[in-house]
């Protein structure tokens, strides 16, 4: 039973218990005045009855007369008259009972009328005695007419006070609701704080509520800042805060490892020439103002994608890897214009560039990107170079992609790809299903990362990703095993998505809900936070686990991990790359394990491709690994 109908409960309660107790003492006080009444009225008129007789003794018919006149009144129960013998000579009596007095009222409450007596004379001889009782009928009326008032009046005080205690309580549930939702965000591993509530006794309760989220806030804000602070010391360049040379080697390897991502991109080398001459001719200040001013413009691209990686890699040289570009001469032609307005020293900056495809190497890439780079700078001006590759540009023309995507959704083209994710026993963590689509020829199949970026470009993102959801829930009702989805970010703010996502969920038993796992790219997600939070809360009480993939690619998303209802994470393979012979991430992903540890987050490693890699990363305490290596360690 809720508190308020405890309280109205216990309010009825009360007002019955305060009726029933000034009942009886009002009434058993009121009965015995009126029976002093009743007795006083008696005596008064049997004495002026007996006096009244006193003058007619002589005359029979007159005393009767007489008597009968005065018990005609309605008054009296009883009229008597004896002579000296005590022999009845008149009596009247009238036992009729009031009709709008209850029997059991009367039988409660019953009024003891004493007898008023009297003597008759004649002269001075006594010639009887009179007896009168007058009656109470009248006085049981006057005794439940006041009952019935004091019943309305303290049912209606009692109407009142519930009235007004759910008033306050109303106030008051409000307060509580707070408390309420903080204790369960808490439960979430989200920390809340609420407002302070003018009572005084809840007042304390939320303050100290409050004081221990702050703490445990405080807390993982210091174990946050370490782990960023830890992954610009090992990961950035201290000057420009891009990425430094190690790091934008890993993320470009495991750009080309990635079968989820596009299978052709650019890398744009540039070079500041003779950084050395420039330090003498600006200053160290300047010459620091001006390697920033390069790495805003290239941060700038950074921020557009997963697929855009910028860094320098040592004191003169930058890189900016991209995606595949339509208009890729145009794209460099306006990055360099960009770049040499930094600064009015003439052909002090140069570009080489070149495009590469999936499972290059990376040494490879370099070299071609190196030597454009190299017959740019022999140019004597200011200019940009591109290296000649042995393949045909690849053509992603916009047009006929939207009937492309649409057809294979309503047709039911689409497929996803297994991909195990394991622990370190070799026992099966979940299937990652990666969704593909049978090119136009239907020999092959085409990566998300090819018709991806056109789905974004043409809206129709969360028709793939509930695609995506379908497949899966077909998958996990033929096995027994859980299976993770790749959401796209943009999914999570659209409302339609998420309705048709409660309904495919409703439909499904919890034997099925709670192995459905959803992940969410952590690119970008800072900007679509609430959304995601709202998201993971619903999902969360659905039974289904959500998770962050790719983790660490963007620094912020480390600062406020401990702000989301995550079950899990999956950290870039960015990190992951040779960890066995890099002891700064090494150190990095101790931090990272031991805060989702404390938030009960599992931990993920991706892209795991060598044994020294594997035993590094169990020896570090994550919870298991995704990656090449997983077909050879799985049970």
């Amino acid at each position: 039973m809720s508190l308020i109908r405890q309280m109205l409960v216990l309010i009825i309660i009360s007002t019955l218990l305060a009726f029933s107790v000034s009942l009886v003492v009002s009434t058993v006080s009121a009965r015995n005045y009126l029976e002093q009444q009743l007795y006083t009225q008696s005596s008064d008129n049997a004495s002026s009855l007996a006096l009244s007789l006193s003058q007619q003794t002589g005359d029979p018919a007159m005393m009767e007369l007489m008597t009968s006149a005065l018990f005609d009144s309605g008054h009296f129960e009883l009229i008597r008259f004896r002579d000296p013998h005590k022999k009845i000579i008149i009596e009247l009596k009238n036992q009729d009972i009031s009709s709008k007095v209850p029997a059991w009222f009367i039988s409660a409450f019953p009024i003891q009328v004493t007898s008023g007596q009297a003597l008759v004379s004649q002269g001075w001889k006594q010639a009887g005695s009179v007896e009168v009782r007058a009656h109470s009928k009248f006085a049981y009326e006057s005794l439940w007419n006041g009952a019935v008032k004091l019943f309305f009046a303290i049912m209606g005080g009692g109407i009142i006070v519930a009235f007004l205690v759910r008033f306050m309580f109303n106030r008051v549930r409000q307060p509580i609701r707070d408390m309420v939702g903080q204790a369960e965000a808490i439960s979430e591993r989200r920390f809340i704080t609420i407002a302070e509530p003018p009572y005084v006794e809840l007042r304390r309760v939320v303050v100290a509520m409050n004081s221990m989220v702050m703490r445990v806030k405080s807390m993982f804000d210091e174990q946050s800042e370490r782990i960023d602070q830890l992954n610009h010391s090992i990961n950035r360049d201290s000057v420009t805060g891009l990425a430094n040379r190690n790091f934008f080697m890993a993320r470009l390897s495991g750009l080309l490892h990635d079968e989820d991502r596009a299978s052709h991109g650019f890398l744009l080398l540039i070079r500041l020439k003779d950084l050395a001459a420039l330090n003498q001719r600006l200053g160290r200040q300047q010459t620091d103002a001006l390697l920033n001013q390069i790495a805003a413009v290239l941060a700038h691209w950074d921020d557009e994608g997963e697929d855009w990686i910028a860094a320098r890699l040592n004191g003169a040289d930058f890189a900016l890897a991209t995606p595949m570009l339509e208009q890729a001469a145009e794209f460099v032609d306006s990055l360099l214009a960009t770049l040499a307005q930094q600064s009015d020293v003439e052909d002090f900056i140069h570009i080489g560039y070149t495009e590469f495809s999936k499972h290059e190497a990376v040494s490879a890439i370099l070299t071609r990107a190196d030597a454009a780079l190299a017959q740019a700078e022999s140019r004597g001006v200011v200019s940009a170079v591109a290296a000649v590759v042995d393949w045909a540009p690849i053509k992603n023309p916009n047009t006929a992609w939207r009937e492309r995507l649409l057809h294979a959704i309503q047709s039911e083209q689409l497929v996803v790809q297994k991909y195990p994710v394991i622990d370190w026993q070799g026992r099966l963590i979940h299937q990652e299903l990666m969704l593909r689509m049978p090119d136009t020829d239907g020999s092959s199949l085409l990566s998300a990362g090819i018709f991806m970026p056109f789905a974004k470009r043409l809206g129709l993102t969360s028709e793939l990703d509930l695609a995506a959801i379908r497949l899966a829930i077909a998958e996990l009702k033929r096995n027994s095993y859980a299976c993770a989805v790749n959401l796209d970010i943009e999914s999570l703010s659209s409302l339609s998505f998420r309705a048709e996502l409660a309904k495919l969920l409703q439909t499904l038993p919890e034997a099925v809900r709670t192995r459905l796992w959803l992940e969410i790219n952590s690119n970008g997600f800072q900007q679509e936070f609430e959304s995601l939070a709202v998201f993971a809360a619903e999902m969360n009480q659905a039974g289904v686990k959500v998770g962050i993939e790719h983790f660490g690619r963007s620094t912020s998303g480390m600062l406020r991990l401990y702000d989301l209802p995550l079950s899990y994470i999956k950290i870039d393979g960015s990190y992951i790359h040779e960890i066995d012979q890099h002891t700064g991430n090494q150190q990095l992903l101790k931090e990272i394990v031991k805060m989702a540890t404390s938030l009960g987050v599992d931990t993920i490693a991706e892209q795991v491709r060598t044994e020294g890699e594997w035993h590094k990363l169990q020896a570090l305490g994550l919870s298991g690994a995704t990656g090449s290596i997983t077909n050879s360690k799985m049970n």
